[in-house]
């Protein structure tokens, strides 16, 4: 279930959603009570104020801890949106660990489409022109029924070959509310023949553009539709006025396609706040107690590792 969470003291705000969700049920749990954790939304999490001082967003914090407190919630963990540069010191103040997860792809938009393509790797540059040769076209398309049940059709293969894991899947609703938001765009991209053979999620605010969820045909594999995608959405939202494409960062190799298209980075953190110690150094025990093949695994919360 969402909540937000709003604090407000004299016309000013700060708010952040937060999902909690039921810990007992997970099959390896053996508690008699009802327990609960709490994380940001998929992606990036981030305080939304109409207010520059922190101390708003420290008393929203302080709120919440004491929130998790009285509902058993015995563990928060939020993945800071890296543009909110100002919220891991916040976080640290406020009693939450702070980890530097990694560095992410982005692309400034505020360069000419010149710069932008001199950064691309050669391999990039070969698989656009590729692309364009096999006549492979891109649009923005309409997010009716029929192109988001294309999307989460290949969305579901493509993961399915992957061998993801369960946080990598979504099912019906998420993808029926993610194409009924104003903040996202739908990017196809489309054989001669008509097919769809790649496809994309954007997130837009008001600068940025975010690289979501997106999958490719493999059977295509070889006329490039990844990195034709990829440019594609780039040029549309440098063409469109926004100031940055963040393509954010992934496993090693989906790291390192996205890093061909850019080499600016900037810094990713997450944060965690364990409010029940010892039941959630229960939970993490029973854990590794049914999956000993995991032991060495860094994951927040452990306990939900390939939930």
């Amino acid at each position: 279930m969402i909540h937000i969470f709003l604090y407000e003291e004299k016309g000013k705000f700060v708010m952040i959603p937060e999902v909690i969700k039921r810990i007992d049920t997970l099959s390896y749990v053996h508690e008699d009570e009802e327990l609960y954790d709490m994380i940001t939304p998929h992606e990036y999490g981030g305080i939304v104020s109409n207010d520059s001082e922190p101390i708003l967003r420290e008393k929203l914090l302080n709120y919440i801890l004491s929130y998790c407190n009285k509902n058993k919630i015995i563990f928060q963990f939020i993945r800071i949106n890296p543009y909110l540069r100002e919220l891991p010191a916040i976080y640290k103040k406020s009693g939450y660990d702070v980890i530097h997860s990694n560095e992410q792809v982005c692309v400034n938009l505020l360069h000419t489409e010149e710069q932008i393509k001199k950064e691309y790797k050669p391999n990039v540059r070969y698989g656009i022109r590729r692309a364009e040769r096999e006549g492979l076209r891109f649009d923005i398309e309409e997010k009716n029924r029929k192109n988001t049940r294309i999307f989460q059709d290949g969305y579901q293969k493509a993961m399915d070959i992957l061998h993801a894991s369960k946080f990598m899947y979504f099912n019906e609703r998420y993808f029926d509310a993610l194409m009924s938001c104003d903040c996202s765009k739908l990017a196809m991209v489309r054989d001669v023949n008509g097919a769809t053979v790649a496809a994309s999620i954007m997130l837009i605010n008001e600068k940025i553009v975010y690289y979501h969820l997106s999958w490719f045909n493999r059977d295509y594999a070889l006329k490039r539709p990844m990195d034709y995608l990829v440019h594609s959405m780039i040029m549309w939202a440098k063409e469109n006025g926004y100031e940055v494409m963040h393509l954010g960062g992934g496993e090693e190799s989906l790291k390192k396609f996205k890093g061909g298209f850019s080499g600016s980075r900037i810094n990713y953190y997450i944060a965690y706040q364990i409010c029940e110690k010892r039941k959630y150094e229960l939970l993490c025990s029973e854990w590794r107690k049914k999956f000993p093949q995991y032991a060495e695994v860094n994951y927040y919360p452990l306990y939900r590792y390939n939930d």
